[in-house]
């Protein structure tokens, strides 16, 4: 079975087919793949088995499969699918797909993969001029698309959604005072340095970092808008005492809340 492997690095030969299905439920077959595919659902599920191994087709997850593979695959909700057949080198083939298998990759959010397809679609049934040439270069761009948007959503910064929750609840939750990385984490359901390191790709900062950012951003609004004194704007933002607050605010802005009340305030 092939794993981990970058469709980007094929190489094609030749084009046989471009088709879209909309199978019922409960739809299922079991076959030898005669050429290299592409399942590309824009809805639906289906579920495709070679050996002990499973993967999933579904508006989020495109599955190729190598020429040669043997599978059993059985449709688990009904919806629309673009299949896209294939030949690519038969040196590649022998070199990094001997003996078949499939691979499943991550497209979550992408929808340039569902156009690409559909002009690939529309490109093979028209059969114009030129329609082979034009046919392999939006194939080409289709996966690599595929293999771009797959590449960003195993990277850290993809992986976002795994802490948009925690960042979303900072940010209702700034007041409080017990916003901690270890309950973050715990909230996003990964390990404390995991979260560290996703919040550090996607934001350049860590997660205490971002709180204080957050904190002292609402602090200034409070200094320019109401005539709060400093401790209860401590307070407010979520600071234990108007002491630390002074401090993480001059060391964030380079100036004191009370000069940044009279510097900005007098220029609006």
């Amino acid at each position: 079975m092939i794993k981990n492997f970058d469709i980007s690095n094929l190489i094609l030969d030749s084009l046989y087919d471009v088709r879209r299905t909309n199978h019922t439920a409960g739809t299922s077959a079991e076959t030898v793949a005669a050429h290299c595919a592409l399942i590309i659902r824009k809805s639906g599920k289906s579920v495709y088995k070679s050996g002990k191994s499973s993967f999933v087709a579904s508006a989020d997850k495109v599955i190729f499969i190598a020429k040669g593979t043997s599978y059993s695959m059985k449709v688990e909700k009904a919806g629309e699918c673009t299949v896209v057949e294939f030949d690519v080198s038969e040196a590649q083939l022998l070199r990094e797909l001997e003996g078949g298998g499939i691979c499943e990759y991550q497209v979550t959010g992408d929808k340039s993969i569902h156009k690409l397809s559909k002009s690939l679609l529309q490109y093979f049934g028209l059969r114009g001029p030129a329609y082979f040439s034009k046919c392999l270069s939006e194939l080409y761009s289709l996966i690599t698309q595929i293999s771009t948007v797959h590449a960003y959503n195993h990277s850290l910064a993809g992986k976002y959604g795994l802490i948009h929750a925690s960042v979303k609840f900072i940010e209702a939750n700034y007041a409080q005072q017990d916003l901690y990385t270890p309950m973050l984490a715990e909230m996003s359901g990964v390990g404390e340095t995991y979260y560290r390191n996703i919040f550090l790709a996607v934001f350049d900062m860590p997660p205490a970092r971002y709180i204080q950012l957050y904190r002292v951003g609402k602090a200034k609004e409070l200094l320019l808008n109401t005539s709060a004194s400093i401790e209860e704007i401590a307070v407010a933002v979520g600071f234990a005492n108007a002491s630390y607050f002074c401090k993480v605010f001059k060391n964030l802005t380079g100036m004191t809340p009370s000069e940044f009340s009279q510097k900005c305030g007098s220029l609006g």
